[in-house]
């Protein structure tokens, strides 16, 4: 009976290998896709703009991630979207992004307790338990100061790449003060900084603190417990991340592709279905 025990164990084992889960987080700048197998390894994983049809971007985001993992849908076993367009992604399942964010970070890093998330529309502070189950958040008001937006809107103005924020913004040597939290009353601010003569360097240096100020206001009421991660695009940016980290008094944690923290954890509730 024991030998019989262990070769049901094995076949089921194997069965489970064999079965794909898909995530998918359709956000408001980005949309991401995550495929993982039976023993939630990443398969593979896909990032492209969000544009305007919703569906249409799911689909190409999903193509994506198949090319990548060498699957097709018909390999998939079960699928689960999130994020403002996940209703719109012919999924199997649909989840809140803060039960999604929790589990991919629980994935990633186990150990980690409190995610701040930066996303191209909002940001939260999200404190969970060991097994990535969501004890408290808050979310920001709906406006793009405290999200990555607000970067995308001062590249435009000062005529840089994105990409170029964080490592320019680590060279500043008096970061500039703005006094209004309205993204468009900041974009005003940024322009009269500008003439006044500010450099770069000490705008986007002052508009890191300006949102970092956003994240600590939406820390209070949540106990923050280590250890601390950020996700989301604006993970992506160094010069924010150090300005979170020194605003807060934390070290944090950024995955290795924080921005598909969501979908992951969308094909972890996948796989657990």
């Amino acid at each position: 009976m024991g030998l019989l025990r262990c070769a049901r164990n094995d076949l089921k084992k194997k069965s489970l290998l064999t079965n794909y889960f898909l995530g998918i987080d359709i956000g408001a700048a980005a949309s991401k896709a995550v495929i993982i197998d039976g023993q939630k390894k990443i398969m593979g994983a896909g990032v492209i703009p969000s544009g305007t049809n919703y569906a249409t971007t799911a689909a190409a985001v999903q193509a994506e991630a198949l090319k990548q993992a060498g699957l097709q849908l018909a390999d998939i076993t079960f699928s689960a979207a999130t994020g403002i367009g996940g209703r719109n992604a012919g999924a199997d399942s649909y989840h809140g992004v803060i039960i999604c964010d929790a589990r991919g970070v629980n994935l990633t890093f186990p150990g980690v307790r409190t995610v701040i998330d930066i996303g191209g529309q909002g940001s939260q502070v999200i404190t969970m338990d060991e097994n990535g189950r969501v004890i408290n958040f808050n979310v920001s008001e709906i406006c793009a100061t405290g999200s990555a937006r607000l970067l995308q809107v001062v590249a435009r103005i000062l005529q840089i790449s994105i990409d170029e924020i964080g490592p320019l913004s680590l060279k500043a040597t008096k970061p500039s003060s703005f006094s209004t939290s309205c993204t468009v009353f900041l974009e005003t601010e940024v322009i009269t900084r500008i003439s006044q003569g500010d450099s770069p360097e000490d705008i986007l240096a002052g508009i890191h603190r300006s949102i970092a100020d956003k994240i600590s206001g939406m820390s209070r009421g949540v106990a923050l417990e280590k250890d601390f991660a950020v996700i989301g695009g604006g993970a992506l940016d160094i010069g924010l991340v150090q300005a979170i980290n020194e605003k807060l008094g934390i070290e944090t944690l950024v995955p290795e592709n924080p921005r598909l923290m969501a979908a992951l954890g969308a094909a972890v509730i996948a796989a657990e279905h």
